[in-house]
């Protein structure tokens, strides 16, 4: 009988194993892992910049209440849609450039819903000069601190002022003349600007001076021999910036 070879001594041979095949990723498993980190890094980041802020970002959810302090941006127009008093520097820079009668003032403060019993408030005036006021009448003021009542920080609102009031005062040709226009040259929609007594007691007084506030008016009709201006004002656009306290 043929002797089988041995096999010769020493290590121990091992024979190697090949790792079972992974199982391939179902078609789209793959797209949707990096979506889910991508959104987690997206989340991340909001979260960080919503800590950085504080609670100054809740603002925007604020309603304003009937006796809240607010401030507001406005601009007041005629009834041609012309500004006459705003607190925008670039509507005022753009009516100015329009060779338009118009007056820069700061942000409104106003407590919201609460009625303004005077007659008149005077609104201090930044531009084209300071050191002078400008007239609203009571019941316009009123029309915007009741506007403000419902907005929302960084809201808008388009409120009525007219409603109540429409000033018209008819001026002969001489008497127009006298209050620094020009009859001769004058048309309906022309504007001019008046000024009123902010404190009428000082007229019959010695020792205190008149102090004036302007007010813009237009033309809103003529004949051969007088004008009639009109007093009255249009709307009021309101733009909120702040609420100071409810």
């Amino acid at each position: 009988m043929t002797d089988q070879p041995k096999p010769k001594g020493g290590r121990n041979q091992s024979v190697k194993r090949k790792n079972p095949p992974k199982p391939a990723e179902e078609p789209g498993t793959a797209l949707w892992k990096k979506v889910l980190f991508v959104s987690v890094g997206v989340l991340f980041v909001v979260l960080m910049v919503v800590s950085s802020m504080g609670s100054s970002w809740l603002n925007v959810f604020q309603t304003v209440k009937p006796g809240a302090v607010v401030m507001t941006d406005v601009t007041i127009r005629d009834d041609q849609n012309r500004p006459v008093l705003t607190t925008s520097e670039t509507i005022y820079s753009a009516a100015i450039k329009e060779n338009r009668t118009v007056f820069l003032a700061s942000p409104f403060t106003v407590d919201a819903g609460l009625a303004y019993t005077d007659p008149v408030m005077t609104v201090p005036i930044i531009a084209p000069q300071s050191g002078v006021n400008y007239t609203l009448f009571g019941e316009e003021y009123n029309a915007i601190a009741t506007g403000v009542v419902g907005m929302h920080p960084s809201g808008t609102k388009t409120v009525p002022l007219d409603t109540n009031v429409t000033e018209e005062r008819n001026y002969t040709a001489e008497e127009f003349d006298q209050l620094g226009g020009d009859f001769g040259n004058t048309s309906i929609g022309d504007e001019m600007v008046l000024s009123f007594v902010e404190n009428p007691e000082a007229l019959y007084s010695n020792t205190t001076t008149p102090t004036y506030a302007l007010r813009t008016t237009h033309v809103v009709n003529r004949t051969e021999d007088s004008v009639t201006l009109s007093f009255s004002l249009a709307t009021a656009d309101l733009t909120l910036s702040q609420v100071r306290s409810q």
